[in-house]
């Protein structure tokens, strides 16, 4: 049941009912209707993979517990059988058919990677997954105390909003507003309400045509210029943001209505100046956890090799972050390209600079421009890696940059290619200037400030309208869904 469908809305409006009327009384009974809706949400993906979300529970549950009970000698055992047991299960189900394919292709056996071994991804492991490894780990570092009730910690894990792509929430900041009732607050839910509009804008106006776009160059690259190359990438880099930022404005949004506050994820990235400022900006939630739980002290363990030791330190944490997406060759690639690109912004001293964008003024200035246009080249490159379904057809895609045929028209395989480019590129230009003059809110639909009601109703009806008139007839499955 995913977050677009007519079934998730039915689900939700009952929820949110039951949630405001019949559960309202106590936290404890707005965590049974949470806990309740979260696993029915889960069980109706596939019933089956039910049972390792509530072994994930139950096993981080009361690891954490025995984590804080026993003697500081004896606690780095509790926590090394959490991550081993946690990151086991994580990798049986990402990586088995991909080690799998590997042996049989040694051995000239035909096999095909999870076809061969049937193995069904559970829908958000990834997630809910790094969510229990860095509340474990918090643990046993003190800076929380573990949760006492199972009903607020299955709440933490399962609850639906993040549940299929996110945000990787942190511990103390979910657990302390699930710990207390809730109160319904009418300008949050309208805040709520304006995010998941925004969220649906981004992802069904935007994300879905840009796939249409995308895709159909993609698959049929070797015979296309230059100039498409360039243009499929281009959208796809746009296809990937919008649909993974749409879902996190409208998981934020959903949240909203419970009276429970979710992080960013999504902080306008492509105004970024350098790598480091661009990943504090893009998936906020899985780099933060990244660095906090793998750089940080990774870095501070080979901190007596100063440069290469911080540069090691990135390169590892960013191959991490490829392989958190899926057991291929190229999310690998994808994750040593950024973490390649991170080292002139550590030799410059820079990986901490001020961000430009968060100024006041109008307009950036021009060398400004000149920079954030040079990281948007670098988060292009990369994300054709992406998007490519294996390393030999990425090479030929950006080889085939490299060709006077750059200086041609673009060539679309659909019929309806150029008028669909077109609209789209506009609605992307609406979308980059809304995020511009929103640059320093929350989300991109915080109107509380905009003194004319009239206004912020035309905003609605607009977006609206855009969504039923200019949305692609063909819904993309959310694509982080599948991490």
């Amino acid at each position: 049941m995913m977050l677009l469908s007519f079934g998730f809305l039915i689900f939700l409006t009952i929820v949110f009912i039951l949630y405001w009327s019949v559960f309202q009384e106590s936290a404890k009974s707005q965590n049974i209707l949470l806990s309740v809706s979260s696993l029915i949400f889960y069980g109706m993906a596939d019933w089956h993979l039910l049972f390792i979300l509530i072994f994930s529970i139950l096993f981080n549950f009361y690891t954490a517990r025995l984590i804080a009970r026993n003697t500081m000698n004896e606690r780095p055992y509790f926590l090394l059988t959490g991550l081993i047991i946690n990151i086991g299960v994580l990798a049986y189900f990402k990586f088995s058919g991909f080690f799998y394919a590997g042996i049989t292709s040694m051995l000239g056996i035909n096999g095909n990677s999870y076809d061969s071994l049937h193995i069904i991804l559970p829908i958000g492991i990834s997630f809910y997954t790094f969510q229990a490894i860095g509340y474990i780990i918090d643990v046993y570092n003190d800076r929380i105390s573990p949760c006492c009730d199972l009903l607020t910690f299955t709440t933490f894990i399962s609850y639906f909003p993040k549940m299929t792509a996110g945000p990787i929430e942190p511990a103390e900041h979910f657990l302390g507003q699930i710990e207390k009732k809730r109160e319904f607050k009418y300008h949050c839910a309208v805040d709520g309400l304006r995010q998941i509009l925004w969220g649906f804008f981004v992802k069904l106006v935007i994300a879905d045509n840009c796939a249409s776009i995308a895709r159909p160059i993609f698959d049929n690259y070797m015979h296309l210029p230059a100039s498409t190359l360039l243009t499929g990438a281009f959208f796809y880099l746009f296809q990937v943001y919008a649909d993974f930022s749409g879902y996190s404005n409208m998981a934020i949004g959903i949240s909203k209505l419970f009276g429970i506050q979710l992080m960013r994820n999504f902080a306008s990235p492509f105004f970024a100046t350098n790598i480091s400022e661009y990943w504090k900006r893009w998936n906020i939630s899985l780099s933060s956890w990244m660095m906090r739980y793998v750089f940080y002290p990774l870095s501070f363990t080979l901190r007596k090799f100063e440069k290469p030791g911080l540069i090691f330190s990135i390169i590892i944490t960013f191959l991490i972050i490829g392989l958190w997406h899926g057991a291929k060759y190229t999310f690998i690639v994808f994750g040593l390209l950024h973490g390649l690109y991170f080292i002139p912004v550590l030799l410059a001293g820079k990986i901490n600079r001020e961000e430009v964008s968060k100024s006041s003024q109008l307009y950036p200035e021009v060398k400004d421009i000149f920079k954030m246009a040079g990281v948007f080249v670098l988060a292009m490159i990369t994300i054709i890696v992406f998007g490519a379904e294996n390393i030999r057809q990425a090479f030929h895609y950006i080889a085939g940059l490299f060709s006077f045929s750059i200086f041609s028209a673009p060539v679309f395989p659909d019929h309806t290619g150029y008028l669909r480019a077109i609209v789209t590129l506009f609605f992307i230009l609406i979308m980059m200037s809304v995020e511009w003059i929103q640059r320093n809110k929350k989300h991109e639909m915080q109107l509380d400030s905009m003194k004319s009601s009239m206004l912020r109703i035309g905003i609605y009806y607009a977006i609206t309208l855009a969504i039923f008139l200019c949305g692609s007839e063909v819904h993309i499955d959310f694509i982080y869904s599948q991490f």
